[in-house]
């Protein structure tokens, strides 16, 4: 069996979302740190009751919005499926366009026109293969 290396650029696209979803989950700790001993700072009224449990649903729901495409995008990378990398590549730049700062905004619009536009990649995303695409059931 003949094992078909990953395209250079694909594999640049890949760890550019990696790198990103290394900075957005350090932030984001930074950030839960921080806020954990400045509650009142950050939410402007009390830390007891509803207005805690709200606010931290919309922190970690927006959070899981971020995040959640980019690596659903990198795992589809890996596994060879061209149409759901696709998808979440244009998923997460619709998320990064109102939500994240310029330079995210770059890195997955690169990612969706290499995935698109790249000949190579495109053919490695869409080849067939059974060990990668496919769970084999041993007895």
């Amino acid at each position: 069996m003949v094992k078909t290396a990953l395209p250079t650029l694909l594999n640049v696209v890949r760890i550019l979302l990696s790198v990103k979803l290394i900075y957005v989950i350090v932030s984001f700790i930074a950030f839960l740190i921080d806020f954990n001993q400045n509650m009142e700072a950050y939410l402007a009224f009390s830390y007891k009751g509803n207005d805690l449990a709200y606010a931290s649903g919309v922190i970690i729901a927006r959070m899981l919005f971020i995040i959640g495409p980019s690596l659903l995008a990198v795992i589809f990378i890996t596994k060879r499926k061209f149409k759901l990398t696709v998808t979440f590549l244009s998923l997460a730049l619709f998320v990064a366009i109102p939500n994240e700062s310029n330079p995210f905004i770059l890195i997955h619009l690169f990612t969706l026109l290499v995935v698109l536009l790249h000949r190579p990649s495109k053919l490695y995303l869409k080849r067939k293969d059974t060990h990668v695409n496919e769970v084999e059931m041993k007895d």
